[in-house]
């Protein structure tokens, strides 16, 4: 760990210093732990603006990652539009020689998205007067700000209704009760909004009932003790809320409704404003889903470059194999991922697999059945370019393997199209009762296939290059020695010989013994190049 990280680290863990608290580390996890369980953010940066320390509440607020943002600028969160005026506020705020920044701006979310958030900062100086820092709250009032403008505009439409306008000429739908919750004067776009025709007089309970919570955070109900409309009654201020009215044919359709309590001759009145937000929530859906899709597209391409950097560096097939199929499991969410491979007669062997935690079968006892497949009519798995759902899965034994006792519902028949091999196949299957694979990830499996696949060809090329480069290695010393030490020898010997004539008899024998000896090493050096030389 390098020095930066330790002290990111102790910055974010105050607890690994003991600062502050005398060395007593018990009380300090104590304040850590309570600093993190609050739900507005707490921070500090140092002198030039850089996060030293923030809560888990940080997470909450942006999606951010606490680790990951300490050392970055607070203005790299702030949004481009209101930059210029929180640095203005600041220098301003120091220059005056305050200690205190009060203010509202938007941060950036890990979305991309704005929430608006409201910054109570205390500024750190040291002894000479110099900043240092800066450390405070960061509070999200995105929903408050909201309602305020809501209530401000339908205040605003509450004045028309009072003033006597014309009911149809009102943009929204509006509903004014009496003191026993009748209604006293509605526009007519609240019959379009309920669906059901409002008379004058009729009870207030009638819409409500109609009226449920929209699915979302601190979203109440109308009605009942602890609704919008008791608690506007009891407190005497508006109150603001999403619900969703149900339709026939199982449609639905969204309101933000503010229930306004006010006197008129010194009756106690109830006004609810009504504006459809269907499309809004509709818009709000589509964008969620993109953002998910997203998301899962992000973290499908991160396991295709993750398993083709594995399987380059696996020093053996089968180890690249069984990381196609951990990953692949894991990343469809699958309980059982195999790799199935044709023998000559067709038959679908599994060479790899990779079970779930809690499935009772050990993934090194499947290597071995072979596999049916059943798919849906004209679907040929073997033959198809793409996914395939299968309708069964069927694993079977032999004499040696045994038949595992598996409960899969569905499986999923992705092809790998390994080149000079015969194709293999990655199954993905189910059991009853989990969460299959999405319709529409099946492009993003059929990529990380395809990179999976791709991933063993080039791993299997630098294996056939690695070869390569080992025979040419033994041609080269073969045509060595052939050419060279053969002929030394070969040469010696020759010489050896012609001193024969000119020596005595012992040294003559000795002679004859070193070029027996010679013609006895050739013949090892010409054996052992023909074993060196690749078949």
């Amino acid at each position: 760990m390098t020095s930066a990280s330790r002290e990111a680290t102790q910055r974010r863990d105050p607890c690994r210093t003991g600062a502050g608290h005398g060395g007593d580390t018990a009380g300090c996890c104590d304040a850590g732990d309570l600093l993190d369980a609050l739900s507005e953010v707490v921070f500090r940066t140092d002198a030039e603006g850089h996060w030293m320390y923030l809560n888990r509440a940080w997470t909450t607020l942006t999606g951010f990652d606490v680790v990951a943002s300490l050392g970055a600028r607070f203005l790299d969160y702030v949004h481009p539009d209101e930059a210029e005026a929180t640095v203005a506020l600041f220098m301003g705020v120091v220059a005056g020689g305050a200690d205190h920044c009060h203010h509202e701006t938007r941060y950036r979310t890990r979305d991309g998205s704005y929430r608006r958030v409201q910054i109570r900062a205390t500024i750190l100086r040291d002894a000479a007067g110099a900043v240092v820092g800066n450390t405070g709250t960061i509070l999200d009032v995105t929903a408050a700000h909201r309602d305020a403008q809501t209530a401000g505009e339908h205040a605003a439409l509450l004045e028309l209704v009072s003033a006597g306008v014309p009911a149809g000429e009102l943009p929204v739908a509006v509903a004014v009760y009496d003191a026993d919750l009748r209604l006293w004067r509605g526009s007519p776009v609240l019959d379009q909004i309920a669906r059901v025709p409002q008379r004058v007089g009729d009870r207030l309970a009638q819409l409500t009932e109609r009226l449920s919570p929209a699915a979302g955070p601190r979203q109440r109900s109308l009605g009942g003790e602890w609704g919008m409309i008791a608690a506007a009654l009891r407190t005497h201020h508006a109150q603001i809320g999403d619900l969703d009215l149900a339709g026939e044919r199982g449609t639905s359709r969204s309101m933000r409704v503010t229930v306004i309590p006010y006197l008129r001759g010194g009756e106690e009145m109830l006004a609810l404003v009504f504006t459809d937000i269907t499309d809004l929530r509709r818009a709000e859906r589509e964008l969620r889903r993109l953002y998910e899709q997203a998301e899962r597209s992000r973290a499908w391409l991160a396991a295709s470059t993750e398993i083709t950097t594995s399987v380059l560096a696996a020093p053996d097939p089968r180890d690249a194999l069984g990381l196609i199929t951990r990953m692949g499991r894991r990343m469809a969410a699958a309980d059982l991922a195999l790799i199935a491979v044709p023998d000559e007669n067709g038959t679908l062997i599994v060479t790899a697999a990779s079970t779930a935690p809690d499935l009772p079968t050990d993934p090194d006892a499947l290597p071995g059945l072979t596999v049916t497949l059943r798919a849906g009519p004209g679907a040929g798995v073997l033959s198809a370019g793409h996914a395939v759902a299968l309708e069964s899965l069927q694993l079977r034994g032999n004499r040696v393997v045994p038949t595992p006792a598996l409960p899969l519902a569905a499986a999923l028949a992705v092809p790998l199209r390994i080149a000079g091999h015969q194709p293999a196949i990655l199954l993905l299957a189910y059991r009853t009762g989990t969460a299959r694979l999405p319709a529409r990830d099946m492009e993003l499996v059929e990529g990380f296939a395809g990179d999976a696949a791709l991933a063993l060809d080039l791993a299997q090329a630098h294996q056939e290059r690695a070869r390569l480069a080992v025979f040419e290695d033994r041609d080269r010393i073969a045509r060595d020695l052939h050419d060279l030490v053969l002929q030394r020898l070969f040469a010696i010997g020759l010489h050896l010989q012609s001193l024969i004539r000119t020596a005595g008899d012992m040294i003559g024998a000795r002679l004859t013994a070193a070029i027996d000896a010679l013609d006895q090493t050739i013949e090892e050096i010409r054996r052992t190049i023909l074993q060196v030389q690749p078949s």
